[in-house]
């Protein structure tokens, strides 16, 4: 969630670069913006993967149950194994927070997914064991199939690591709450808002940016996931244009066909809030707009 003033969401780079030299990087907290507690964050990923053609990008991912993460399709480009992070803020504070490191090269990516037009950008990540839970390794909760509101006017919560031109080992998780809105008003900004897409914007400058990519949305107050970062504006973070993100209801039947079972929902959910449409140019979609 930190944006830096030279740092751009990458196109289909999609994340981040990554160097574990010290870095001199100067970032810049979005709006509201917070360092993380794991243990508010149990759900929280980190994947960092190897590229064939690059050395090491970042996403963020959410844990569904013992052996399955949910990330973004497009975290998947190119991407021959991941060094899996759960129970962490930050590389560093792995060990002494109790973390855990597994590598994983088994994922599973959404057969129509299409990074021209962030369609069906969904992937999930199979780790080589079954985990056992701690109090800062917790599985997310998917939405219930019956929920019949889209969620906007709710309250959302973004988590992730991005962005940073270079990332070191000491990085924390950073959050930031938001605020869903409705699709008719995304498409205002997008021209690739599907039903397959929800949106959400921060009441000041917060959006998602580079390396939050496959990262969770939730509900507020809860662990409820259901969204999962995919792209935002092209001509940097620092905005109040809306994040886009894969919408979890839509792909209900096909994350079970996968995993072969759901995690139960939680039951607290916020009351549908009142949005306020707001005018905007329409900002035609590229592949630049993939974090």
């Amino acid at each position: 969630m930190i944006y830096n003033r030279i740092a751009h969401l990458l196109g289909l780079a999609l994340i981040l670069m990554l160097t574990w030299a010290p870095a001199q990087t100067e970032g810049y907290a979005l709006g509201q913006s917070k360092f993380g507690r794991i243990e508010k964050f149990p759900y929280q990923v980190m994947l960092i993967g190897k590229q064939l053609w690059r050395k090491r990008i970042l996403c963020g991912g959410t844990l569904l149950d013992r052996r399955w993460i949910l990330t973004a399709g497009h975290c998947t480009m190119g991407v021959t194994h991941y060094d899996v992070y759960l129970g962490t803020k930050s590389v560093e504070d792995t060990e002494q927070l109790g973390g855990l490191v597994l590598r994983s090269n088994k994922f599973i990516v959404h057969e129509r997914f299409n990074p021209e037009t962030a369609a069906n950008d969904i992937a999930l990540v199979k780790l080589p064991m079954d985990i056992a839970f701690t109090s800062r390794i917790q599985p997310a909760s998917l939405p219930s199939r019956y929920r019949q509101d889209q969620f906007a006017g709710m309250s959302v919560v973004a988590s992730g690591w991005g962005a940073m031109v270079e990332m070191t080992n000491s990085d924390s998780m950073q959050y930031t709450e938001l605020k869903v809105i409705s699709n008719a008003e995304c498409a205002q900004e997008y021209d690739v808002v599907t039903a397959g897409v929800i949106c959400a914007k921060g009441l000041k400058d917060e959006t998602v940016c580079t390396g939050d990519s496959g990262g969770p949305l939730v509900l507020k107050d809860t662990q409820v996931v259901v969204g999962i970062t995919s792209f935002g504006p092209a001509d940097g973070c620092e905005t109040n244009i809306p994040g886009g993100f894969t919408r979890v209801t839509h792909y209900l039947d096909w994350i079970e066909s996968k995993i072969g079972g759901r995690s139960a929902p939680q039951q607290q959910y916020l009351r549908t809030q009142q949005h306020h449409q707001q005018q905007h140019h329409q900002h035609p979609y590229s592949d630049n707009n993939l974090i």
